[in-house]
């Protein structure tokens, strides 16, 4: 099997959180996300924000303290669970269909706990934004046009979406996470999006000893509506 089909199965993301193998999760808000956060929410207020294969993202409970609603879609119950448990928010549980969702006790963050690629837009009203660290690149490229498809049905017409993506040598790593190119953005997303580079730079941190000497770069993207 190619380990591009290998290492972006959810069995190995599950495996990953159930042995606390989580070198990928940001412990602080994202830097870039901090730093462009009006490319996301245009300075506007109440948003509905969509957080794609979020894993225990800070910057979902950051978000949401800035007044606006989180909607997260994970498959690990434990990334989930310890989310809530980690930034001290109470929360229920209830099933939907296919999913078990949690919902904070203020109603403003909810996550489905279960595969995204069962998620619709019968489940939720369109998105305002959508901030997505980690969730394109982490899938094998075979799967990269069935998920946007999917984000790109729950947009409301004026939507915001960043992205953030990376660029290495594949000869020297192969991913996770993955190389996803303009080109690729392109072809994905390009018939309903205008897709701009807002960001770019060396990133902090080697996900692979190969890359040492020859570091990825990190890309920032806003894809906004024509």
């Amino acid at each position: 099997m190619p380990q591009d089909e290998l290492f972006s199965d959810k069995d190995y993301w599950e495996n990953r959180w159930k042995k606390n193998s989580i070198e990928f999760h940001c412990q602080t808000n994202h830097k870039l996300l901090v730093k462009h956060l009006e490319k996301l929410t245009n300075n506007r207020e109440n948003l509905k924000i969509f957080f794609p294969l979020c894993g225990k993202a800070l910057d979902m409970a950051w978000l949401s303290s800035l007044g606006h609603f989180i909607v997260g879609v994970e498959f690990s119950s434990e990334a989930v669970e310890d989310f809530f448990k980690e930034n001290k928010i109470d929360y229920k549980t209830f099933d939907s269909d296919k999913f078990k969702i949690y919902q904070s006790q203020d109603g403003r963050i909810k996550i489905y706990r279960g595969d995204f690629f069962d998620f619709n837009n019968n489940f939720e009203d369109s998105f305002d934004c959508v901030w997505d660290r980690g969730a394109l690149v982490a899938l094998p490229k075979e799967q990269r046009e069935k998920f946007s498809q999917i984000v790109q049905s729950l947009l409301k017409p004026e939507f915001r979406y960043v992205l953030d993506a990376f660029d290495y040598d594949t000869n020297l790593y192969h991913g996770p996470p993955h190389v996803v190119t303009l080109e690729e953005l392109e072809k994905l997303y390009g018939s309903k999006c205008k897709i701009e580079l807002i960001e770019k730079q060396f990133y902090h941190r080697i996900f692979s000893e190969s890359l040492k000497d020859k570091p990825p770069i990190e890309l920032l993207y806003l894809l906004t509506n024509f």
